[in-house]
């Protein structure tokens, strides 16, 4: 790997080429690492914003190991920053191919010294740099760095392939293998209306089943349904020695021989990757964070790995009783069952159904979880995309109007606690209070690939939807209430549905707080408990944020700076010396760019690890000495700074 620095700022362009037909069998790929041959993620499991590219490889808790590259290539691209993949190396092989390894403490030397000549111009943290042009060469087998932490998650090293389309697939599609003989596990079954009419147990909203083991089989027993129904699994895999949790790599649904629905991950673009959240229940993995995995395809997917399907999967069935079978299979074969009997009721052993405004719903993306729905109007609503269960006798009385293009359609009395309302055909639906029409609430229906703004009725709040923010047609509503001037509540509901793309939202301060450059949106993580800066823009007295998921948002001030403390001196896993200080702020959240740090007077770059809430100084001619003057500085994501300066002997 012999290359000169001063050819860096002279690229030379290669010819692009261009790859017919691509096979991830047709070359020998080596195991990345020393650390270790297990495995603590596999590839397309389920993460929070999207399906997982990688494999994920054990380094027990440790930083250090050597990282080498698994073919002969080129160095392609240096990455480093904050988030994501941390510390990054890309190589491009000579069939075009690519390999990624991520989360890295360090690079190889001349590697790390090629990035250091980059980053140490403006002494920035961040690197996003193509190095085509300077033809380094890697041979397989080659040190190109060290496994770390950097980015998100824990010590591991993530390593991932990519064709030449840059699509990830799975490495085990290879010659790699992991030890491995133990089948997938069923822990447990949803079943899901697709319908205002569908029942399961008598009720139109998810039923969660856990399994009994019998004879090896996993049995899911009898449940009774009616109308249209969706079937999910939770459901993982394992591997020899390690208790981590993988996902299955292949799902199949059979209604005696006939299969109904088969899905088998080997590869996917980066373009639909966030449509993990239709290929999962979204509202059971927002709030449980378990990932039942669809066994039917909701509409807006259009993920490529299902290779089969009958009606997509989902079931509406003829009254009678249907014995169904899912098997489960993991990479190397070893494969699990589960059985469940689908009992179909006709509808004269139903009670009968209240219907609202005589629509009969059609199948979508549809599901409930019923604890975190709440509105002025109900804290029971259960959403989905074309209905709403009210579940409530908090809107007896009220008047439900349909409108579509600004004419009313109709005009209805909720005279009944536990019926539901239909969003079809109507763009707005207004619910007027029974003695004061001023209390509303506005419920849009966005239909797919259109643009749209809606508002609250009670303050000066919007959101802006663009053509590429929703999967399918999209129900939405906005409320918010006013605490105090620097403290306003912003919900759109449903809480419960996702996004495919980022919306606007807007709010109008009040004059008392108009000209408040610390003012910001806030997202509400529930999980959590705890508030993130969303990206907030100031005009006058108009905030306007981009925001991506559907839920409550606050309105905030923020003139508290960061805090730093705890200043030290330590040796890396790779031998490079280093000073920490911690460093946090708990309302905006620290703006690594403005970070500066100077020991003994001389600027290093200042690297800042969000996961440990530190700041480290990194220089390559750094070393131990008999004392140490820090001086550190960093502001928040509303600008307010600290300083401090700090003493080590």
């Amino acid at each position: 790997m012999k290359y000169g620095l001063q050819f860096f700022w002279g690229f030379l362009l290669f010819p692009v080429l261009t790859f017919a037909q691509f096979s991830p069998d047709s070359a020998e790929y080596l195991w990345p690492t020393n650390a270790s041959p297990y495995l603590s993620g596999s590839f397309a499991e389920t993460r929070s914003q999207h399906f997982h590219a990688a494999l994920d490889i054990k380094t027990w808790g440790r930083r250090g190991y050597d990282v080498y590259a698994t073919r002969d290539g080129r160095l392609h691209r240096i990455a480093i920053g904050p988030g994501g993949y941390g510390k990054a190396i890309y190589l491009k092989h000579d069939d075009g191919s690519y390999s990624v390894y991520a989360h890295l403490l360090s690079f190889e030397k001349e590697i790390q010294q090629l990035a250091d000549s980059i980053r140490f111009t403006n002494y920035s943290n961040d690197l996003d740099q193509i190095v085509d042009s300077l033809d380094i060469r890697v041979k397989q087998g080659e040190l190109i760095g060290y496994s770390g932490a950097t980015g998100i998650g824990p010590p591991h090293l993530h390593f991932e392939l990519r064709t030449p389309t840059e699509k990830p697939f799975n490495p085990l599609l290879t010659n790699l293998s992991i030890p491995d003989d133990i089948p997938p596990r069923f822990s447990g079954l949803a079943i899901e209306p697709l319908s205002p009419e569908s029942r399961i147990k008598g009720k139109n909203e998810i039923e969660l089943i856990e399994p009994q083991r019998r004879s090896g089989i996993f049995d899911f027993g009898t449940v009774e349904v009616q109308g249209p129904v969706g079937l999910a699994v939770d459901i993982y895999d394992q591997a020899n020695r390690v208790y981590n949790a993988y996902a299955v790599y292949d799902l199949k649904l059979m209604l005696e021989n006939e299969m109904l629905f088969h899905s088998r991950v080997d590869s996917f673009s980066y373009n639909e990757t966030g449509q993990l959240f239709l290929d999962r229940i979204y509202p059971i993995l927002q709030n449980r964070g378990s990932a039942y995995q669809r066994l039917h395809v909701v509409d807006g997917n259009s993920l490529s790995f299902y290779k089969s399907s009958q009606n997509k999967g989902r079931l509406n069935l003829s009254p009678g009783s249907y014995d169904l079978r899912i098997i489960a299979e993991d990479f190397f074969g070893n494969s699990s069952e589960a059985r469940v009997t689908i009992q179909v009721l006709s509808p004269s052993e139903q009670e009968s159904i209240y219907v609202m405004n005589g629509s009969n719903g059609t199948n979508g993306q549809n599901s409930s979880y019923r604890p975190y729905n709440r509105t002025n109007f109900s804290n029971e609503w259960d959403w989905h995309d074309r209905w709403i269960n009210l579940n409530g006798r908090d809107t007896l009385g009220y008047t439900v109007v349909r409108m579509n293009r600004g004419k009313e359609l109709a005009r209805t009395e909720q005279k009944n606690p536990y019926s539901f309302l239909s969003l079809n055909e109507a763009d707005l639906t207004v619910i007027q209070g029974r003695s004061n029409h001023s209390e509303q609430l506005h419920l849009y229906q966005i239909p797919w690939g259109e643009k749209m703004r809606i508002h609250s009725t009670r303050i000066q709040a919007y959101a802006t939807f663009g053509p590429e923010t929703h999967y399918d047609t999209l129900s939405v509503a906005l409320t918010g209430k006013v605490h105090r001037a620097d403290s306003v509540q912003i919900d759109l509901y449903p809480h419960n549905r996702p996004l495919k793309g980022s919306f606007e939202l807007t709010y109008v301060l009040q004059d008392s707080v108009a000209e408040d450059s610390t003012m910001a949106f806030y997202e509400y993580e529930k999980r959590r408990n705890r508030l993130s800066y969303v990206p907030t823009r100031k005009g006058g007295p108009i905030l306007k944020g981009e925001a991506e998921k559907l839920g409550r948002y606050f309105v905030l001030r923020d003139t508290t700076a960061p805090e730093i403390r705890r200043p030290r001196i330590m040796k890396r896993a790779d031998g490079t010396w280093v000073g920490l200080v911690e460093a946090e702020d708990l309302r905006s959240g620290i703006d690594h760019h403005t970070a500066e740090f100077y020991i003994n007077g001389i600027r290093g770059i200042a690297e800042f690890e969000p996961e440990d809430d530190r700041i480290l100084y990194y220089h390559p001619d750094f070393g131990p000495t008999s004392s140490y003057t820090f001086q550190v500085s960093v502001s928040d994501m509303m600008g307010n700074k600290t300083e401090k300066e700090f003493e080590i002997r």
